[in-house]
């Protein structure tokens, strides 16, 4: 999406708002608390978000006596329930919230929108090193933290024109229309620390003052690295897999696993099929009817089985990059690997026959880390997250199962 000047001027968005909103957010310390993994020091930031809002989240964990310093294992976590604010403070809050290692949340029935999701994007891990970061200092790498609870509300937008009174003064035109402009080119300069591919920015900075980017569907979450902690939906022993949810899984893991949306992968992934089952007839080695199939290996002493098709080319266009589904390493897992016919994609199994070895030699193709697969990875990338159970079961019950874990 590009955003021209004329548009960018008439129609910014998140609030920019050099006038009207005049209370500070709220900063408060809900005291120690269990967390999923121990211990954590709970903050909660509420109201709209103004110049100063970051100096008083560090003050709120000085006066709680909280920092990652004093407890290296302890998460620190603050929840964000706020309509927006000051575009530009909102950044100033993500780097925050990385320099002092916190978490971010936005809970069940809560809303952040605008400003507040610029700023739920600093939220970290916890800290590799606990040497307190001055402002000065680069932003730490640590790893992000950020999640949504079922039934929160997180949108985003870019920076809107708002003027003091509806006054469209030259100077203060000028002025409004220069701090949105910079705040896109902080946020453009700051993407990469706060794990979003500038690729996907575009889809943070929707151009119209009453659109909004909504983190409410699979590929939302995925691409922006938000945990979903709804887990009701549990992919559990004997679970089948039907060939459905095998292509949903293998498309939106290669491209969610770098930070990339999968929407348009879909496609890619046909167009590539049907390349392979031609080139396949015109060669006559009868590949073209398992191009999408199922082959037995070893894991260590047991037998199992991979699932794997066709769903991407490699860079330089010359070969396809296929995609193995396991059902098996303890949970289901995709890994990626480059072969322009399946007797090439398998020829390392023939040394030797073994999944693990298989998956983690050379020739896989090393995308991001990642977490790992969930239920959420199993559906087509706009489903609704509240949708993902309904949709698992609809295939569940109108297709066979190709692997059972």
């Amino acid at each position: 999406m590009m955003l021209r000047p004329l548009t960018l001027c008439a129609a910014m968005i998140s609030a920019l708002t050099l006038a009207s909103m005049t209370h500070a957010a709220e900063v408060v310390f809900e005291g120690i608390k269990d967390g999923q993994i121990g211990a954590e020091a709970r903050f909660r930031l509420e109201g709209e978000i103004v110049e100063g809002d970051s100096g008083r989240v560090a003050e709120a964990l000085r006066k709680a006596d909280v920092s990652s310093q004093q407890d290296p294992w302890r998460r620190i976590v603050i929840a964000l329930n706020s309509s927006g604010g000051e575009f530009h403070e909102g950044i100033d809050l993500a780097i925050t919230f990385r320099r002092l290692g916190l978490a971010t949340v936005v809970r069940s029935a809560d809303a952040c929108y605008s400003a507040c999701a610029i700023a739920f994007l600093g939220g970290v891990d916890l800290p590799k090193d606990p040497t307190p970061v001055g402002e000065n200092d680069p932003l730490p790498s640590q790893k992000p933290s950020r999640s949504l609870e079922k039934n929160a509300r997180l949108g985003f937008h870019a920076p809107y024109l708002t003027v003091p009174d509806g006054k469209y003064e030259a100077g203060l035109v000028q002025e409004a229309y220069r701090a949105a402009v910079l705040g896109i080119a902080r946020l453009v300069a700051l993407a990469d620390r706060l794990y979003i591919v500038p690729a996907e920015l575009p889809r943070l900075l929707a151009p119209g003052r009453d659109e909004m980017y909504m983190a409410d569907d699979v590929d939302a979450v995925r691409v922006l690295g938000i945990a979903y902690t709804d887990y009701s939906y549990q992919i559990r022993e004997n679970y089948g897999f039907t060939q459905s949810m095998i292509l949903n899984g293998c498309v939106n893991r290669y491209y969610h696993l770098q930070g990339r949306s999968s929407a348009a992968g879909f496609a890619t992934a046909l167009s590539v099929l049907n390349e392979f089952i031609e080139g396949s007839q015109l060669m006559g080695n009868g590949e073209e009817a398992i191009a999408f199939g199922v082959r037995k290996v070893m894991q260590g002493t047991a037998a199992t089985w991979v699932a794997y098709l066709p769903i991407a080319k490699t860079q330089d266009g010359d070969r396809f990059v296929w995609c193995l589904f396991s059902p098996e390493f303890g949970s289901p897992t995709t890994f990626y690997k480059p072969g322009g016919t399946i007797e090439e994609l398998f020829s390392e199994l023939e040394v030797k026959n073994d999944l693990w070895s298989y998956s983690s030699s050379e020739t896989t193709i090393r995308l991001s880390t990642g977490d790992m697969m969930r239920a959420l990875d199993l559906v087509p990338p706009q489903t609704k997250l509240t949708d993902v159970a309904q949709q698992l079961e609809t295939y569940r019950a109108s297709e066979e199962v190709v692997v059972r874990r």
